[in-house]
């Protein structure tokens, strides 16, 4: 572009109202609709401005205005638009956005094809065929107020000159770029897009939530800002702390990046492009504008939306869009304070007036401080029309559990939860009044944490005396103490919550999710080591015990559930080709042997005699046997007998129940099961298949597809 210089002679001359400037805004397609209507403003070099609007191809011409270069300033606010969730962003009480409608329309165009060199073309080619000057511009280029906005883009080449500006008199001091007079000129605008990852409310379980909600009960253990040593403090931007919550949402996805570092593990998530504003928001950071926020506690977007509670050592992140409120949960480190938190076991009433149950005491204080947290951002930004999708791991997933029910109750029947190795968080009562709450809980096989009785946290807990009776006989592993820990769950004061789905390991390739419905399976890691341990009887042991169950590969969220979750969504995927069918042949004849085999096992499980039980009871020196005759020992050997044969056939029943299934009717899985609410979208099979095309992807696949799972796997 020709580089006008004006000098001192030029300013000194009469000046002429015979020039004309005509200008074109297109988006990143070449197209000049999107800015239809758009108010403009150009100011010449003797203050005059002239008033206008772009016909409905984005193009205006001035005439009759005076000579050297022109000033065209877009920045007329938004308040016309027809989009409710815009008006909303300018008018809400705390963070409102100075938006412009040049950056309302800019929003509406997706961005356009690229060159190899990253470089956009269709505009420029159209600026060539209309010979006129290619300008690339951003929103930022006309607005004054700019931190609602993505910083500039220097590599979006040619930009205006500056010169050009400083020349053009008394309207260098006016927002927007210099124009040549005489010239046509076609100006491309950058589309105003951001990524987010796709999220169903569809309130049915579908695989990929599962993956996407795993990887956001990942991210919270990151910092939002960088990690801190001694005394917390929240930060401003930016956020360049590789993995941490702030990069993520703040750095990466508002400028159409894909993020894939979360917290200290590579996940490669399905986006969409979606208009900046509709984005997963991080708050603005502007002191002089928000000084009335900084006043309420809200001086950096750490401190609008992340949690960091040093009484419970809780932490929590919450973002939303037009669409959604995400709220993620951190799950147990293995600290010191974690370990007190989830060892405090007794109960607690659970929400007003006591009567909603009994909540876990060192889950309902981390509770009591999220729901803080939470209420004071759902006040400022929560719109009727959103669902609320809540998540988390191992110890947030019970918080999450709690806190959905308290936004279930309180804030929008539109709630879903998804949590991953939680252990149980309150009482049957409790389960019972949150039926309506949607709940997916996912475990691992051999994470024994989610079926963990929380009692186990008590100092004064036991084994309960008719599961002792099978545990202190039983010769070693196997069906005896399974049956024994069984028994003892069925007097857990905890219940679990929700619809759970279960990982199936299998050798060699990724784990299986399914829905067993049967506890002999569901739960028999836990069972084997409740009997285990309750043997033991000692404290120090069930303490060391929590602090390895929490550290387990199986336990983790970085390398078990997420890609777990990840195999998962590529298998239902996969599956959609082959009719649906959950399992291969050979996986599900594997399962349904397994199955079989733990069924013959309860079918040929006989009890010890009552003089091997007394003879067992008065060697291990348990107290609670002390000075108990021969008769009430005979009396808790029957009891305990009796309910373990129960508990044996009914096991036996499902088991029987879960191989018909499996080999006569497995349920299909549809597209929906898959994708959930973006089933039928248009775009679905391109996004997916870009997403397969990458290589930490592929690589997952070829693990995920191995043909059968080894049998005995579950054992």
């Amino acid at each position: 572009m020709p580089n006008m210089q004006y000098t001192q002679m030029d300013r000194l001359a009469c000046p002429l109202r015979d020039n004309w400037i005509s200008f074109r805004l297109v988006d990143e397609h070449g197209h000049g609709s999107p800015y239809a209507g758009l108010p403009y403003l150009l100011h010449d070099r003797e203050g005059q401005s002239y008033a206008g609007k772009l016909d409905g191809d984005g193009f205006a011409k001035v005439d009759n205005i005076y000579s050297g270069p022109a000033v065209l300033d877009l920045s007329a606010g938004g308040q016309g638009t027809s989009d409710p969730w815009y008006a909303d962003l300018m008018d809400r009480e705390f963070f409102g956005l100075p938006l412009s409608a040049l950056q309302i329309a800019a929003e509406q165009s997706p961005s356009g094809p690229r060159s190899p060199d990253g470089s956009t073309y269709l505009a420029k080619k159209r600026a060539e065929r209309e010979q006129a000057v290619f300008l690339r511009v951003e929103v930022s280029d006309f607005v004054d107020a700019k931190a609602h906005l993505p910083p500039l883009d220097h590599t979006w080449q040619p930009e205006s000159n500056s010169n050009l500006k400083e020349a053009a008199g008394q309207a260098k001091l006016r927002p927007g770029v210099a124009l040549e007079p005489g010239r046509h000129h076609v100006l491309e605008i950058k589309a105003l897009r951001a990524y987010s990852p796709l999220l169903s409310r569809d309130k049915a379980f579908c695989a990929l939530n599962a993956y996407h909600l795993a990887v956001f009960s990942n991210l919270v253990y990151a910092p939002f800002s960088a990690p801190t040593e001694g005394i917390y403090q929240s930060a401003p931007p930016p956020y360049q702390h590789d993995g941490s919550i702030g990069q993520v949402l703040h750095e990466h996805l508002p400028r159409l990046e894909r993020a894939h570092r979360f917290e200290q593990t590579d996940f490669r998530l399905l986006y969409e492009e979606v208009p900046y504003s509709k984005r997963l928001e991080v708050m603005p950071y502007d002191p002089d504008r928000y000084q009335a926020e900084a006043e309420q506690g809200w001086r950096n977007p750490e401190d609008v939306h992340f949690l960091y509670d040093e009484k419970t050592h809780t932490q929590a992140f919450i973002t939303h869009s037009d669409k959604v409120v995400l709220i993620s949960v951190r799950g147990t480190e293995p600290t010191h304070k974690d370990i007190l938190r989830d060892m405090d076991a007794r109960q607690i009433p659970y929400g007003e007036g006591g009567g909603n149950g009994q909540a876990h005491r060192g889950f309902h204080g981390a509770f009591l401080a999220a729901r803080e947290f939470v209420t004071k951002y759902l006040r400022a930004f929560y719109r009727p029309e959103q669902s609320i999708i809540v998540c988390g791991h191992s110890l947030g997933g019970a918080i999450a559990l709690l806190l959905a029910e308290w936004l279930r109750n309180n804030w929008s029947e539109n709630v879903q939860l998804y949590t991953f190795g939680a252990p149980r968080a309150a009482d049957r009562l409790f389960v019972e009044r949150a039926h309506l709450l949607t709940h997916h809980r996912l475990v691992n096989h051999n994470d024994i944490v989610p079926s963990a009785p929380s009692a186990w946290m008590d100092v004064e807990w036991k084994l309960a005396l008719s599961a002792a009776v099978l545990a202190f006989t039983a010769p070693g592993p196997g069906i005896t103490l399974l049956l024994a820990g069984l028994v003892n769950l069925r007097d857990d004061p905890y219940e679990h919550h929700g619809e759970q789905w279960h990982f199936v390991p299998r050798q060699g390739g990724a784990s299986l999710l399914w829905q067993p419905g049967c506890a002999a399976i569901s739960e028999q890691s836990c069972s084997l080591y409740a009997s285990e341990v309750g043997l033991a009887g000692d404290m120090p042991r069930r303490a060391s015990f929590l602090r390895q169950a929490l550290s387990a590969a199986q336990h983790s969220i970085a390398s078990g559930y997420s890609p777990n979750a990840l195999a998962n969504l590529l298998r239902w995927n996969a599956s959609l080709a082959r009719g649906g069918r959950l399992f291969s042949e050979e996986e599900a004849t594997a399962l349904s042997e397994y199955a079989e085999a733990l069924e013959q096992a309860m079918a040929d499980w006989r009890p010890a005699t009552f003089q091997q039980f007394r003879h067992a009871a008065r060697t291990r020196f348990d107290r609670r046997f002390y000075n108990k005759s021969d008769l009430e020992m005979r009396t808790l050997y029957e009891q305990g007998i009796t309910l373990a044969r129960t508990v044996s056939e009914q096991q036996k029943r499902q088991l029987a129940e879960l191989r018909r299934i499996l080999i006569q009717s497995q349920r299909p899985v549809t597209a929906r099961h898959v994708f959930g609410e973006f089933a039928e979208r248009e775009d679905l099979a391109e996004l997916v298949e870009q997403w397969r095309g990458q290589a930490d992807v592929q690589r997952i696949e070829r693990i995920a597809y191995v043909e059968a799972p080894h049998r005995g796997a579950p054992a």
